[in-house]
């Protein structure tokens, strides 16, 4: 999860732990390149408002990055206005926050199970 809001990582978990999703936040472009780097990634839930940063700005290089080619990409983020751009960019989903739980463990679910 790409978020700089330090309060949304532990609800995250919260919401996808009964599905056993281990969540790991990066708060901007380097610091989820290091995740992926280290480790494996399923999916990457990525805000759009990152501070300095915009989560839409970073999309190619995190789609060019070895460790996360052919992972979904999924906006989440408080910005529903942009949903339209979001999908045209390349996102493969959008969530919207406030989100549900059962919304949220829905579309990751979708993504995870085979």
């Amino acid at each position: 999860m790409v978020d700089d809001e330090p309060g949304i990582g532990p609800l995250v978990s919260l919401c996808l732990d009964p599905l056993g999703v281990e969540v790991v936040t990066a708060t901007g472009l380097h610091d989820a390149l290091d995740v992926a780097r280290q480790g494996s990634v399923a999916l990457v839930l990525l805000d759009l408002a990152l501070g300095h940063e915009d989560g839409l700005d970073i999309l190619p290089t995190l789609r060019a990055e070895p460790n996360l080619r052919g992972v979904p990409v999924v906006a989440f983020t408080a910005h529903d206005s942009r949903r339209s751009e979001a999908l045209q960019q390349g996102v493969d989903s959008f969530i919207a926050r406030p989100f549900s739980s059962a919304e949220l463990q829905a579309t990751v679910e979708r993504y995870l199970v085979a």
